[in-house]
This record gives C-alpha cells, structure tokens and sequence, in this order.
C-alpha cells in the first residue's frame, strides 16, 4: 500500500509543514511506500485527492486541520480509505479518533500510519457537499468567520480564538428565523444557532452534541433559542464543555437526515468552510468511507 501525505502548508500556522521530515524520517526507515503533495491554494486538496480510485491501493492523508479534511473528503473516490493528522487549528473530527492525551504531533503522525481501519459516518449537504464533523448555522457561523480571521493575526491557541471570537460576535446577534423538517414534521424557530453534529467536537473543542457518534448512522442536533445577552453569558461555559442538556434554550434531536430553510440569509459553516446559503436539506451516510485510527482507539 502506498501512503499520500497531501500537506496544507498553511495549516496550523505553518505547523502541518513540520510532519514533512517526520513522514520522511519515518516512510524510509520501515520501508513504506509514500508521496508527499503539498497545497497550493484553496480546493487544491479536493483535485489531489482525487486522483487516486480504489485500484490504486493508497491511503490519502489529510495533514491540516478541519478544513483541510473537508477539502479532501470531497475529492474522495469510492473505496478508499483516509487518515487525516491533526495539525490545523481546530482538529475537531480527530477529537472522535481516540489519541493519547499529550500525543506529540510526531507520534500522532506514527500512530497513525501504525493505525487500524474503522468506518465512519459522513454527512452529506445538498446532494453534493460532504462534511465529516458539523454543518452549523447562526452565531456558530458568524463566530467560525471571525475566529478564521483572527487566527491567521494571533498565534494562540484555538480554543482561545474560538473564545475570543464569541464575545467579539454577541454584540453583533440577531434572532434567526428557520424552518425545519425532520422525519416529516416541520417546526419554525427564532434560533440563536443550529449545530447539525457528526463528531462530538467544534470551535476547538466545544460540545454541542456531547453524545454525538461518528459510528452511529444518525446526526446529532443541537437547536439554541435566541435569547438574553446575560442568559448567553450563562449558557457559553456550559454549551463549551457539553453540560447544557437540560437547559432550557437548547433542544436536541437525532436523525437520519433533515431540511433547513431561512428567511435572511445568514452564514453558515461545514467543516469551517463558510457558506451563505438559505436552505440545506442534509443527509447522513452511514459507514461511508474508512479512516486509519489509532490501534487503541475505540472505533472500529
């Protein structure tokens, strides 16, 4: 098998650059048959990666953060099988894969390639958009524009640009009028944010979903009411680290797929690439693609 690195060179502040040496270091001291593609601007990964079809008998490796592997997902061709090494900003969806705590980004990349295959829900938008980890509409949304900005300016870390990024957007709220359908039942909400979830993960660590699987064949939803500053000044530490369930501005949902419609346009995010689009109809696939894991990780 032959092991493709497309490597985002801007990733992570420069950081995806530093496995370079690694994947070197470590592909010719066990013999390991491996390319090396280096981005060159936005879409660059979709074209890369999808070059190469099942007949081929390769591993393509996202090396970049959430972007990143959005970008190469939906350059994907049936049948075969992704990794992706966590050193962009957020790294969310690798959150659901299980490294040790404290992992070096040289071990990480090791226990990658060392890893195991499991399979993995993928959601899909509007027939032709594929996401591996959320889909979020609302103050998430505007917030993902103003954390990508602020990012690139401070070399700190993304839970902290996420963080900051929120205070900076809630004086800018406004309530969201959306229509939603799921299992043929159409509700109407004034909506602060919809997190449709794959992961359990986003913003750099926030969980919406706390529950939320990447193995069980549903999406998980999390609807926040729009609502008070000083209620959101409450709710943000809760909402942060999954403990707002029994709030009463957040409702939560599974299912297999669902539509989505709003009055205003408003922007919205999947995976951290930025739309502006007013109506989604969202589809889970169950079991879509195979990930490489790392071998202790749970998922299989």
């Amino acid at each position: 098998m032959k092991h493709i690195f497309i490597v985002n060179p801007v990733s992570g502040h420069g950081r995806s650059k530093k496995i370079i040496p690694w994947i070197h270091e470590y592909c010719q001291a066990n013999g390991k048959e491996y390319e090396i593609l280096m981005t060159e601007g936005k879409g660059h990964a979709t074209q890369l990666a999808a070059r190469y079809t099942a007949k081929d008998n390769v591993t393509v490796y996202a090396c970049g953060g959430d972007g990143t592997g959005y970008e190469v997902i939906n350059g994907m061709q049936a049948g075969v099988p992704m990794a992706v090494i966590p050193s962009g900003t957020g790294n969310d969806f690798t959150r659901m894969f299980e490294y040790p705590k404290g992992l070096s980004l040289k071990d990480t990349l090791i226990q990658t390639i060392e890893g195991k295959e499991a399979s993995v829900d993928i959601g899909r938008a509007n027939q032709s958009m594929f996401f591996h980890n959320c889909l979020t509409i609302g103050l998430d949304a505007a917030v993902t524009v103003k954390a990508e900005k602020l990012g690139k300016k401070l070399p700190i870390p993304s839970k902290l640009v996420y963080l900051i990024s929120v205070f900076l957007t809630l004086k800018e709220r406004q309530p969201i009028d959306l229509e939603m359908t799921m299992d043929g039942k159409t509700t109407h909400h004034q909506m602060l944010l919809l997190a449709i979830m794959n992961g359990r993960f986003y913003g750099g660590g926030f969980q919406p979903t706390p529950d939320a699987s990447v193995q069980d064949g549903v999406f998980d939803v999390c609807l926040v009411d729009y609502t008070s500053l000083s209620r959101i000044l409450l709710l943000l530490p809760k909402y942060m680290f999954g403990k707002h369930v029994m709030e009463r501005e957040a409702h939560f949902y599974k299912c297999s797929s669902l539509q989505i419609k709003t009055k205003q346009l408003v922007p919205s995010e999947i995976d951290g690439e930025v739309k502006y689009l007013q109506e989604y109809a969202c589809e889970l696939q169950p079991n879509f693609i195979k990930v490489r894991v790392p071998q202790a990780s749970g998922l299989n």
